[in-house]
């Protein structure tokens, strides 16, 4: 019985292996990196190229970013914020005097003056060329910049 199971078994396994096909090519090889085949080559490289400038834009806009919260948390702070208010109403009181000077009454009027900023070091000048009927009101900032203003003068009563 035993030899009967074992022939059995046998010829089982034959046919099990026997019948199975094999088709069978020729293998080849083929690199999947188009770097070193060659095929889709050129947008490879272009999808690197933009994966590099996408890396490098983000890292430019969070330097950026950091940098304007740095400038944006200097100007909001309380010494900051009460420079700017100060400052402006110095330049608001230094354009009145101005004003007074220029369109002044009762023997007050100036034709020309200088004022020197003691903030930023600006220099502001203003003349009252004769008979033109204006006011010319020159401003030169510390680096140089000259920024002419001219008004026509009239009385201001």
């Amino acid at each position: 019985m035993l030899k009967h199971t074992i022939i059995i078994l046998g010829v089982l396994i034959f046919f099990i292996f026997g019948s199975v096909r094999s088709n069978a090519g020729e293998l080849t090889f083929k690199f999947s990196s188009p770097s070193f085949s060659g095929v889709g080559q050129s947008s490879h490289y272009l999808t690197i190229e933009n994966i590099e400038h996408t890396r490098q834009a983000a890292i430019d806009a969070k330097r950026k970013a950091d940098a304007d919260k740095v400038i944006s948390d200097a100007k909001n702070t309380a010494v900051a914020k009460f420079k700017a208010n100060i400052e402006a109403r110095f330049y608001t009181a230094l354009a009145k005097q101005i004003t007074d000077n220029v369109f002044g009454t009762d023997g007050l009027q100036q034709d020309s003056g200088t004022f020197t900023s003691p903030v930023g070091g600006e220099i502001v000048t203003w003349t009252t060329p004769g008979q033109t009927g204006n006011v010319v009101v020159t401003v030169t900032e510390t680096d140089g910049t000259v920024t002419t203003f001219t008004m026509p003068k009239e009385d201001n009563s």
